[in-house]
């Protein structure tokens, strides 16, 4: 992520012409002193440190990135607000949802800009299908399919790390996928009201790193669930990262009264549309191309089809970062208020699959307006 983001910030200054300012790569912190040193000179940080304050305190910084394990969010996040730092962090919010809400009351307290880095949600492709949602071009929305796949954990000697620890991640699949496809569904969809769910651990445990003893795992390996959305549209919403043949296989489909959309991350430059307005002889759906055209996507490349890729959809939400901060405007969407329901749906997922019952997503609905 240190890489993904560094990159980002070092092509988003000339994206954003003419009004473009000055970003320069402060200080990176890692805990070991050595990866902080070998980090900043490899991704063009013009410092490196083992002790986070020295980011969140300083003078010289104005911007906290925080992509430490889920645990560190808060505490990280809130001394940044507190020493008037904007903050872009990474998903999910935090472990838990108490933490998560914190969080929120730092950032609506210290009025800075607020933006949690999901990253997939704002891709040119997934914002188009948004927009079409919102001009009615597929009618009343009444259910969404979706699922974020991987199959890297499929392999049961891959060493244990702090993903697999429930009480730092706070979840497992459903935490670290799950959250990005229910951030998709919530930001099409509107927010989520109830949820029914199962899970399975794959492995009860995993090898330690260094070849020492094997560890408990404490986290799913799939979730699949049922979401009722509090429009009263329906949902299946799926995550597992020990889903075998599946490499970075997010997708999803809206059905409408009036039409339907259809998206997979991978073949993400194209969108599928259907609209019953057609004519029925050649009606079904279509495979739109993404272009300049098309939302997120002009400051690319203008023609359709070109193709934008993964570390594209940083530079997307880095682009959100600077221009929330330019404009003073702390309301830029994907944001903490955004992300501590997403925190809330995933806990409400993990509790329905331990007590085999629909539990209430609780909460405002903070997807009904923001700033993109």
């Amino acid at each position: 992520m240190a890489k993904t983001h560094s990159l980002a910030l070092r092509s988003i200054g000339s994206l954003l012409w003419p009004s473009m300012p000055k970003i320069v790569l402060r200080r990176m912190v890692d805990l070991s002193e050595a990866n902080a040193l070998v980090g900043a000179s490899r991704w063009g940080w013009e410092e490196s440190a083992t002790d986070w304050r020295e980011v969140t305190r300083a003078s010289d910084i104005d911007v906290v990135i925080v992509i430490t394990p889920n645990d560190s969010h808060a505490g990280i996040s809130i001394d940044a607000f507190d020493h008037g730092k904007h903050v872009f962090c990474e998903k999910p919010l935090s472990n838990t949802s108490e933490s998560a809400e914190k969080m929120v009351t730092a950032a609506t307290r210290a009025k800075r800009v607020n933006l949690v880095n999901f990253a997939y949600r704002c891709w040119p492709a997934i914002e188009f299908a948004r927009q079409l949602i919102r001009e009615g071009e597929i009618g009343e929305p009444i259910h969404f399919e979706g699922h974020f796949f991987q199959d890297y954990a499929a392999d049961r000697e891959l060493p244990f790390t702090w993903r697999f620890d429930r009480s730092i991640a706070g979840g497992g699949a459903v935490a670290d996928l799950g959250s990005h496809i229910f951030d998709i569904a919530c930001a099409l969809m509107g927010g989520i009201a109830s949820v029914a769910a199962r899970s399975r651990r794959l492995y009860a445990e995993r090898p330690a790193a260094a070849g020492g003893r094997a560890t408990s795992v404490t986290v799913d390996d799939l979730t699949a669930s049922l979401v009722q959305f509090r429009s009263g549209a329906t949902g299946a919403v799926h995550a597992s990262w020990a889903a075998t043949g599946h490499k970075s296989d997010l997708a999803f489909s809206v059905v409408g009264t009036e039409g339907s959309i259809e998206f997979q991350w991978e073949r993400n430059n194209e969108l599928h549309f259907y609209s019953r307005k057609d004519d029925k002889r050649t009606a079904g759906f279509r495979r739109i191309m993404i272009g300049g055209m098309h939302p997120e996507a002009a400051a690319f490349w203008q023609a359709q089809g070109q193709g934008l890729g993964y570390g594209d959809a940083f530079v997307v939400t880095a682009r959100r970062l600077i221009q929330a901060i330019q404009m003073e405007e702390s309301h830029f969407e994907p944001n903490f208020a955004q992300a501590l329901h997403i925190s809330r749906v995933i806990e409400a997922a993990i509790q329905a699959s331990e007590i085999n019952s629909w539990v209430a997503v609780t909460g405002p609905d903070p997807f009904s307006q923001a700033i993109g």
